[in-house]
């Protein structure tokens, strides 16, 4: 095997997947479902629909360990998963009745989720089986870095075709166009994996029972689990509404939505090699601590300003979750695997995701229970978000140790 040959090609294959990931999830797919006429509950759903699904997880370390990891078992999964993602676009072809509407895009929307989150184990595999350790940091700040070049390059052309269309009255059609793009994305991405080296995956047999026991017992992952929960709730519950409450309310354009999504996605790649470099040494402390102080300022900035005014802040409101994103994202690429005991990192990965899943279970609940569908309600969402990082701040200030 030809390791640099291996890990450019593999490189460029997780750029195409996550970038396409964070086009059709974050924005097109959101923008999508506003346009289809879907309410803010089952829009907010969608939003935190993937990490629901993380519950799953539990059940793909068992059923990888049974039928193996395979590159055609991956790939097979992985097609289903692409597939689903550029099936929205039938929906509007299908029926005209909101709550038609609503059913077939949560039939995309699961089948998109599941195959995700079944997948995602198989992919953390291939990947640290095939970069070695000391290239793992430089992997995941460069993933980040290209994959929002990428992703800023489609975001102003989205934003572009969909105001020239909706002006002329076509905006479906300049999302039919968008969703092209996505599946020729995919297709590549595919491509390149199909001719990437897989190495063998060699994990013992794993039963539910000890996929659940053996990191739950773990004291030292009991750690991470309590982070990423806390993490993922908090992050869940303070941008579950931000797209909706941006397009529906604050009623932003196509291109200004575009443009913030390109100020997120430049911050997360700019701060990729910071805190890479923080994180050489396995010192979370000086990359988790300021990911909560910059979501906590970012809350309060979307919480305590008027909306007349808030939509000239937003620009640097979206600085700031990017730089904390990408803070976030080097200690989820690196730590929870590398905290995973060695021959049951499948185990390990997918009950932290499960874990992930539970928790952000609780936040649809939260929102059709105690919110409705009004602006000013959506936004102290933004309130429980910031009171979820100080607890974040103050676990990981008491609880968490540098290289630990």
């Amino acid at each position: 095997m030809n390791y640099k040959k291996e890990y450019k090609k593999y490189l460029t294959s997780a750029i195409l997947d996550t970038a396409n990931n964070k086009i059709a999830s974050s924005s097109l797919i959101t923008a999508f479902a506003v346009y289809l006429g879907l309410s803010d509950l089952s829009i907010g759903i969608y939003a935190v629909l993937d990490t629901i699904t993380n519950m799953l997880q539990i059940f793909a370390a068992p059923l990888f360990s049974k039928i193996g990891q395979s590159k055609f078992v991956v790939l097979a999964n992985y097609t289903i998963y692409r597939l689903a993602s550029v099936g929205f676009a039938f929906i509007p072809f299908i029926s005209d009745n909101i709550t038609i509407r609503t059913v077939y895009f949560f039939i995309f929307a699961m089948i998109y989720a599941v195959t995700g989150e079944m997948g995602y184990i198989t992919f953390v595999n291939w990947r640290m089986t095939l970069v070695k350790k000391e290239d793992r940091t430089k992997f995941a700040s460069s993933k980040n870095m290209i994959k929002n070049t990428v992703v800023m390059s489609f975001s102003l052309f989205m934003g572009v075709v969909l105001d020239k269309f909706k002006t002329n009255g076509y905006e479906l059609y300049g999302f039919l166009i968008l969703f092209g793009i996505v599946f020729i994305i995919a297709f590549i991405d595919i491509a390149i994996r199909i001719n990437t080296y897989k190495p063998e995956i060699e994990n013992k047999p794993i039963k539910i029972k000890e996929s659940v026991e053996r990191p739950a017992k773990d004291k030292k992952f009991r750690k991470v689990l309590i982070i990423a929960g806390i993490n993922r709730f908090a992050l869940g519950i303070g941008t579950m509404y931000l797209n909706v409450y941006l397009l529906r309310y604050i009623k932003v354009n196509y291109v200004y939505y575009s443009i913030l999504n390109i100020i997120i996605n430049l911050s997360d790649a700019l701060f990729s090699k910071f805190w890479a470099k923080k994180a050489e040494n396995r010192e979370w402390n000086r990359v988790l601590i300021p990911t909560g102080i910059l979501y906590i300022i970012s809350f309060i900035l979307l919480l305590i300003i008027n909306t007349n005014y808030l939509i000239y802040i937003l620009p640097l409101i979206y600085i700031l979750m990017g730089c904390a994103n990408s803070a976030y994202d080097i200690y989820d690429n690196v730590a929870i695997y590398e905290s995973s005991k060695e021959n049951y990192q499948t185990s390990y990965v997918t009950f932290e995701r499960f874990i992930e899943g539970i928790v952000t279970a609780i936040i649809p609940l939260l929102s059709y229970t105690v919110f409705k569908e009004n602006g000013n309600i959506i936004a102290t969402t933004f309130l429980i978000g910031i009171i979820s990082y100080i607890i974040f701040i103050v676990y990981i200030y008491k609880n968490i140790n540098n290289k630990e």
